[in-house]
């Protein structure tokens, strides 16, 4: 399963200019760097109502009434272990008491299987496959837990504290902390602070081990982002820049053993954390070096870059040429394999319209791990100008096996965020998003996209909704092995472009869905909720004045 949510899944510094659009405010202000710096009744039963239609051959919708919320989290989870469809709905009510709600599916019908409250102590949530079961887990300070279903108590998993900082405007965010690492098909947890990261690997039992630290601090720790008085440490880890963290987290097999490690830059050379035969990794890291030219690693760091330099340079471009190349990550994208590693170069006057070009070079085999060689061996620019992931970008790329031929895809998406498409967004409630896909094969690219489309939402300037950020996600919802490309642009309509074989990745005309959207896409989330091997969708329209609801299209 595969969340594009473009996003993509997409650096979380777009809930800055998300937040500042709705209220009709520009970006470009020192309390926005901050944040950089740092995305009616109680329902007794939740019966659904299903609304049937002729047309959708895809999809049956559903719908689930869900009770007055301030902020409302929702994640998908085999959490009984019986397979059927279910949900857990965590909520912030007008009281600011938290709530928690596991919703199932049977015979047609949604149901409550468990809602109490939830320990106002918890500043986070996320889903990890634990023992045979998907379990919430949350963390609040000093304390990692995971929910019994049956009880709804939290019972503990690890002992951490981490420096977070947790905002009102977040609610109780999902931040991904739990992920298999080691290729045992068991989740285990990672965890970011200032100075490494934080690791526990699960066992068969479901119980995880002592915890572990592993990699360098951040490099730019000590540094302030453009417009912060305070240092990233000091700013501490946040719903927004947890990603940022893990991103410097390099998961691959460097020493070709079958087994992933773990790698980290380090100034100038790579932490290599190897992994054993039972699966643990080295407490002491060995090194090695690249030929490979980068700046810095984690897009981030563009953050810190531009000095003293005033707003209106900033968004105007009157500041000297700028080419700044980070390294994006390690991924096989010519299958052979072995990892590759692909930088981001990103050159322009404005950090609002940098112009980015991905470099891919292959990686190859050789005595002590896998080499790198100093000149790209495939490249391929990025559409638009919003500068990949620059801290107050609006874009992201994901690579993954898009077509089902076993080889890894590049997908890129970019909003252009220059001061005319900001005001047009503020003013026309209107965001465009250029998307692309690239592939690799044999070895070779042309460097031009094998697909391309520009999505708009509706320019309506009068729309009290606010703006509409597209939704875009990817994923099998017609179980072919292909996924297929999920394309929001208007309130109550989603595009549907199924993956084919060919050149192009997917059809040319779409089947449209007819589906409430969400304004926020973050909001529209697929998965395979019933095991059935399609992907669903699930749509949250939370209400701080009024009942909410779920909307879910499984697929058919």
């Amino acid at each position: 399963m595969t969340h594009l949510r473009f996003r993509l899944h997409i650096v979380d510094s777009t809930v800055s200019l998300r937040r500042k659009i709705h209220r009709g405010r520009p970006p470009m202000i020192p309390y926005w760097i901050v944040a950089v710096a740092a995305l009616a009744t109680a329902l007794t039963g939740c019966t659904s109502t299903q609304t049937k239609q002729g047309d959708n051959a895809l999809f049956e919708m559903h719908e689930i009434e869900t009770p007055e919320a301030m902020h409302q989290t929702v994640l998908a989870g085999n959490f009984d272990g019986s397979g059927r469809a279910q949900l857990a709905a965590v909520m912030v009510d007008p009281s600011r008491s938290l709530r928690l709600r596991l919703i199932a599916r049977a015979g047609g019908e949604w149901s409550t299987a468990l809602d109490g409250p939830l320990d106002r102590a918890v500043l986070f949530v996320d889903i990890a496959r634990i023992a045979g079961y998907d379990r919430l887990i949350t963390y609040r300070r000093g304390i990692v837990e995971w929910l019994d279903p049956e009880s709804g108590e939290l019972r503990p998993l690890i002992d951490l504290r981490i420096p977070y900082r947790a905002s009102h405007e977040d609610g109780i965010p999902h931040l991904d902390i739990a992920r298999d690492l080691n290729g045992d098909g068991l989740d285990d947890l990672l965890l970011p602070d200032t100075d490494g990261f934080w690791l526990a690997l699960q066992s068969e039992d479901g119980s995880f081990g002592p915890v572990q630290k592993l990699g360098p601090g951040d490099p730019f720790a000590n540094a302030k982002a453009y417009g912060d008085k305070r240092t990233y440490a000091h700013a501490g880890i946040t719903s927004e820049n947890l990603s940022w963290y893990l991103s410097r987290v390099h998961h691959f097999d460097f020493d070709l053993d079958g087994r992933q490690d773990l790698v980290f830059w380090d100034g100038d050379r790579f932490l290599a954390y190897r992994q054993d035969e039972s699966g643990a990794y080295d407490v002491s890291p060995g090194a090695f070096t690249t030929e490979v030219a980068f700046d810095f690693d984690g897009s981030y760091g563009l953050a810190f870059q531009f000095g003293d330099a005033s707003v209106p340079s900033m968004l105007l471009g009157f500041g000297p040429q700028t080419e700044h190349t980070i390294l994006q990550g390690f991924h096989d994208l010519n299958g052979d394999e072995v990892a590759d590693l692909v930088t981001l170069t990103l050159e322009g006057r404005s950090p609002f319209r940098l112009r980015g070009r991905y470099n891919v070079h292959f990686g190859r085999p050789a005595p002590d791990g896998v080499s790198f060689p100093a000149t790209a061996d495939a490249s391929f620019k990025s559409p638009g100008k919003a500068g990949g992931l620059q801290p107050w970008g609006y874009a992201s790329q994901r690579f993954f096996d898009f077509d089902g031929d076993g080889v890894n895809d590049a997908a890129i998406g970019a909003v252009d965020i220059g001061l005319g498409n900001m005001v047009g967004a503020m003013v026309g409630n209107s965001v465009s998003i250029d998307l692309a896909f690239y592939r690799i094969r044999d070895g070779e690219h042309t460097g031009k996209p094998d697909w391309t489309r520009r999505v708009r939402s509706p320019f309506k300037p009068l729309d009290k909704r606010g703006p509409l950020f597209p939704t875009i996600l990817a994923g099998d919802v017609d179980g072919d092995g292909r996924s297929d490309l999920l394309i929001g642009e208007r309130w109550d309509e989603l595009n549907v472009f199924l993956g084919v074989p060919g050149k192009q990745p997917v059809a040319a005309r779409p089947i449209s869905v007819a589906a409430p959207l969400p304004g926020d896409e973050r909001n529209a989330r697929i998965a395979d909720l019933d095991g059935d091997g399609k992907e669903d969708v699930y749509i949250q329209h939370p209400s701080a004045d009024g009942p909410g609801r779920i909307v879910v299209l499984m697929a058919r």
